[in-house]
């Protein structure tokens, strides 16, 4: 269960955000996408209520085992590439790729995107997240993405090259 902190959640434009962004994400139905089962709020705090996972972020296995082999890469960046075509099927575009928004279950290693806090609908009229604001990982982030920019799927795209790029090499392609 993840919940929005209380000093947030009196924020109506922030807890809007939460419980619109988490809607949009309970839309996709694909094995490599955290499932969530709800989304709601009790006593005005939004809560979301998601598949449990066991495993650990890519980030953290990337700490603890350092380097891994091209073909786990490979097959770690398909799945992510899979999950992020059933996100952007939906219009949804995730807008934070990163090791740390990637789960590895236990006990095979099967790819899940998590955290889809930044997405937004490609459609949307809403612009609940400020206009112009730069949101994202800046090491991960597309060049449109980093200036405030408009963006749409390829955002994702650019963000999964960086993070295979780091895999194949264990470094970032840009300082």
């Amino acid at each position: 269960i993840k919940i929005m902190l209380p000093r947030y959640a009196k924020d109506l434009g922030a807890r809007e955000r939460f419980v619109r962004e988490a809607r949009a994400a309970a839309k996709i139905n694909h094995d490599n996408v955290v499932r969530i089962h709800q989304v709601g709020e009790e006593r005005g705090i939004p809560f979301i209520a998601m598949e449990f996972l066991k495993g650990e972020p890519l980030d953290q296995h990337l700490k603890g085992k350092g380097e891994i082999s091209i073909a786990q890469a490979v097959r770690i960046g398909r799945e992510i590439a899979e999950g992020l075509q059933a996100a952007h099927a939906e219009g949804l575009v995730h807008r934070d790729i990163k090791p740390a928004n990637i789960w590895l279950e236990a006990p095979k290693g099967r790819v899940k995107i998590l955290d889809f806090g930044l997405a937004r609908e490609q459609k949307d009229d809403i612009h609940l997240t400020k206009s112009g604001a730069i949101v994202g990982t800046p090491a991960y982030m597309s060049p449109e993405q980093a200036h405030g920019q408009p963006v749409d799927a390829r955002t994702d795209l650019w963000s999964l090259g960086v993070l295979l790029y780091r895999l194949c090499t264990g470094r970032q392609p840009f300082n």
